[in-house]
């Protein structure tokens, strides 16, 4: 007779295991992503008053985006590092704060100068949340859990842009246009009261069985190879991540920055009637995420290779892209609301496994790092993209053809070129990423 225990525990291990204090961690991660988009949406939410206010039009609209776009890119490297260097609980313990002061401190502005600092202030502190949280996933949750994880996480992105127009608006008869700034910073200080006192590394958390903590290490790849953070770019593997950042990243900024003001432009709508379309557009988006990482992970569970998961979780997001192109010439906003919705999901999906694939291809001691140097691309490309649709709305009197024709291909444009720099989704420490 076979004894059941081995085959018991080999399905164990294929399945999810939805308990654990790590579950915890992924709900922490997700609330302060959250937050961490609620600061930034809270500016594109505003961005009509400011220009009835303040007179602060398109291009000076533009040069505040720009201005937070070059400091995230500059504190995407450095926090990385910082992050890697200093671990998960301390690096989010002063990041958080950095950026939720920086966030009320905008409620003291009167013009393009002083939005400018403060959004420098804000891009440098909140660069350290995805390099801290994708490190603390591959730390946190074994190989084929880490996928659906970071979608789940990554969806957050689009919780707090659903939730921002919504503490606007209630913000506004309130407070007024600046209240809505305080409220948002208040927001990042209660979870770091909370990430103080809860927050250890799992080796080390009272609150992680011996069970959950085998498990979470059911998986893991000896660290056979030592990669220093300055030969990261030696290694084919941070190239695909980078040059997939950098090819996907300036649309979702593009997405973020200016969805509200195109909502207002072409369909005359104002903070409160916006509400609806961008619950429905960054619900689908919030949808995507999760799907594509849930995609992944099930395929992986399924015995597919982690080469053939991924990639196919990422072309099927990749067609969800296509059709965003109509959105510019549709006069029926609900439909726009659908195809804008269908790309911001096609992109949270797609990007998901592109941070699962720094996850599965690189040491987690660097992690950190490569997720940084994308940031650095992805963000200082951002930079220029703020400006340049600043300059092609003003030209072109408001039209957003150009703008949504990009997207369209850029994602299948982008699985190629994963397909070619990796075409086994090997792993830097050699041999392609196994199943488990």
């Amino acid at each position: 007779m076979t004894d059941p225990a081995p085959a018991a525990a080999a399905n164990d291990h294929r399945r999810f295991r939805l308990r654990g204090y790590r579950w915890v961690i992924c709900a922490a991660l997700f609330v302060v992503i959250a937050f961490n988009y609620i600061d930034r949406f809270v500016l594109s939410d505003l961005q009509p008053i400011l220009h009835s206010k303040l007179h602060i039009g398109d291009i000076g609209y533009g040069q505040i985006v720009a201005a937070f776009s070059a400091t995230f890119a500059l504190g995407y490297a450095l926090c990385g590092w910082f992050m890697d260097k200093v671990g998960i609980r301390l690096g989010f313990l002063i990041t958080v704060v950095v950026f939720s002061v920086a966030e009320a401190g905008m409620a003291l502005a009167d013009g393009v100068t002083g939005f400018i600092i403060a959004n420098a202030v804000l891009g440098l502190a909140q660069a350290a949340t995805f390099p801290g949280a994708i490190k603390a996933v591959g730390q946190w949750f074994p190989k084929k859990e880490r996928a659906i994880v970071i979608g789940i996480v990554n969806g957050a992105t689009s919780a707090g842009v659903i939730l921002a127009p919504i503490l606007v608006s209630q913000s506004i008869p309130w407070f007024g246009w600046r209240g809505a700034f305080v409220a948002a910073g208040i927001l990042g200080l209660f979870w770091v009261i909370w990430w103080f006192f809860q927050y250890r590394d799992p080796l080390v958390n009272p609150r992680v069985s011996p069970a959950e903590l085998d498990y979470i290490g059911s998986n893991a790849s000896p660290p056979t190879v030592h990669i220093s953070w300055s030969s990261l770019l030696t290694y084919r593997q941070s190239w695909a991540y980078i040059i997939a950042v950098a090819m996907t990243g300036p649309i979702w900024w593009f997405y973020l920055a200016w969805i509200p003001n195109f909502f207002n432009r072409q369909h005359h709508l104002d903070i409160k009637s916006m509400v609806l379309p961008v619950l429905i557009i960054y619900g689908m988006a919030d949808a995507g995420s999760v799907f594509g990482g849930w995609l992944s992970s099930w395929l992986l569970a399924g015995g597919w290779s982690a080469n053939a998961a991924r990639k196919t979780a990422m072309l099927v997001c990749s067609l969800f892209v296509l059709p965003v192109f109509i959105a510019a010439r549709c006069d029926n906003v609900w439909l726009a609301s659908l195809l804008l919705g269908m790309a911001t999901g096609g992109h949270q999906g797609f990007s998901s496994n592109i941070y699962a694939m720094a996850c599965d291809t690189m040491p987690g001691k660097v992690i950190g790092s490569l997720v940084g140097l994308g940031g650095l691309v992805g963000s200082g490309l951002s930079t220029f993209t703020a400006l340049a649709v600043g300059w092609i709305l003003h030209v072109t009197h408001n039209s957003y053809a150009l703008l949504f024709a990009i997207p369209s291909l850029a994602y299948l444009a982008t699985l190629l070129v994963i397909h070619i720099i990796n075409p086994h989704w090997q792993s830097a420490q050699g041999g392609a990423i196994s199943t488990a």
